[in-house]
């Protein structure tokens, strides 16, 4: 009885083992994405507006339905990320500080965004060498955006700020019709080169674009900004706007997934940066971008892997929402296989080791028989012949073993017949006695 319980013991707990598993691959597998989420992005108009409608027109398409939330730029954006408001955004490079306790993890970044300098041509100094923009009206963007904190630093390596120039926050719109009303001297903003306003300020008259000078010292010292340069002409060839190849700065334009964001809408958005962003641009070569980055934010693991060696062989051939589940369920699967393998080896040890003790159990009351059998009177003899004759019978019925143990079962056939044996000759003897 005590054996019995011990391997049904055994099987109940394998059993609930096996039931808990089940359920946690269920839990972790069959999770749906939400067909809901929220990306964050600058001002309507902006480079981050625009390439949000484009993601929002491609996962509609899919029966997704993917929000736009507006912000003040980059900082906004990276906290409303980090409170769980919003689900994904675009994101300044240059806001993308050291966090390493961050519950964000950067996806990729996506492409250029150029330091552009608008000015009043009739100013009398070069605006390009910053160094030179004292007692000017200067705008460098809100006070929520990467930008506004960029070119503040900027300036104060060139020795520039509120003492010395007149700093307004204002949103790039706003900024761009004062500076053409003559009620700013710079706009200084970093924007992509498809932004309508890029190409606006570029071709209004009265308003230039200045050349950064020393672009690459610039980008030489701070590992999240480049030096790029504008082709002569590529903004309106008519008018050979820029008139000369022109050198700017840029910082790069990321795409930074909060904790909220389901795994396969993550892999859903590196699809389309890949679609989107690889043909290149005016400042990016193709299949530059979408890009991994080192700067700041951490890369999403699986991001990182997807930008290194592209899209799994059963994403290629199946839909991405199942390609994935059957990914997660097969890497959830090694480690169980690897754990179950030696446990169902052990359980036909055990079981060995549960009929082998069962036989063992027999042999012990047959070698206690065959020790005291010449002591036993005449109903102690009968009553053992009993017995053992019932075992006898029984036996094939009683203990159905593994083929491997079938020669310990036969063993124990034979010695039970030859321990009958001697009971019946002890039955013999005490018969003849008086």
């Amino acid at each position: 009885m005590r054996n019995r319980l011990q391997s049904y013991w055994f099987w109940i707990v394998l059993v609930l083992g096996a039931l808990a598993i089940i359920g946690v691959l269920y839990s972790l597998v069959g999770v749906q994405p939400p067909k809901e989420f929220t990306i964050a992005t600058g001002r309507q108009g902006g480079t981050y507006y625009l390439f949000a409608q484009e993601y929002q027109r491609r996962f509609t398409e899919l029966g997704y339905t993917l929000n736009i939330r507006e912000t003040a730029g980059s900082i906004e954006t990276i906290e409303l990320l980090e409170s769980g408001e919003v689900d994904v955004g675009f994101v300044q490079n240059t806001a993308l500080g050291s966090t390493p306790s961050s519950p964000l993890t950067t996806l990729a970044a996506l492409f250029y965004e150029a330091l552009w300098i608008f000015y009043r041509e009739d100013l009398a100094v070069d605006p390009g060498r910053i160094s030179e923009l004292t007692g000017l009206r200067i705008n460098i963007g809100e006070e929520g955006s990467a930008s506004y904190q960029a070119l503040l630093g900027l300036l104060a390596m060139n020795n520039i700020n509120d003492q010395n120039a007149t700093l307004t926050t204002l949103p790039n719109d706003e900024a761009a019709q004062r500076l053409k009303d003559g009620e700013l001297d710079v706009v200084m903003t970093f924007l992509g080169a498809n932004s309508p306003l890029v190409t606006d300020l570029a071709t209004t008259p009265g308003i230039d674009l200045a050349p950064v000078r020393r672009a690459a010292a610039y980008a030489s010292r701070y590992k999240n900004l480049a030096a790029v340069t504008l082709p002569e002409g590529v903004l309106d060839f008519t008018a050979d706007v820029p008139p000369a190849d022109t050198p700017l700065l840029a910082t790069r334009a990321t795409l930074v997934a909060g904790p909220t964001l389901h795994p396969d809408l993550a892999n859903l958005l590196l699809i389309f940066a890949v679609q989107i962003h690889s043909q290149g641009g005016l400042f990016e070569a193709p299949h530059e971008f979408p890009a991994p980055t080192t700067v700041g934010i951490p890369m999403n693991a699986d991001a990182e892997r997807y930008l290194a060696s592209g899209p799994t062989l059963l994403e290629r051939y199946l839909p991405l929402s199942l390609a994935s589940r059957l990914e997660r369920f097969f890497l959830l699967l090694l480690p169980i296989v690897l754990i179950a393998y030696p446990i169902l080896r052990g359980t036909l040890s055990l079981s060995h080791v549960y009929y082998s003790d069962r036989i063992k159990w027999r042999y012990r009351t047959l070698r206690t028989i065959d020790r005291e059998y010449k002591s036993y009177d005449r109903a102690q003899v009968e009553a053992a012949i009993a017995m053992l004759a019932d075992q006898q019978e029984n036996l094939a019925a009683d203990m159905t073993v593994p083929t491997t143990m079938l020669d310990e079962l036969y063993n124990l056939h034979y010695h039970t017949s030859l321990v009958l044996e001697r009971l019946y000759a002890r039955l013999a003897v005490l018969e003849q006695e008086p």
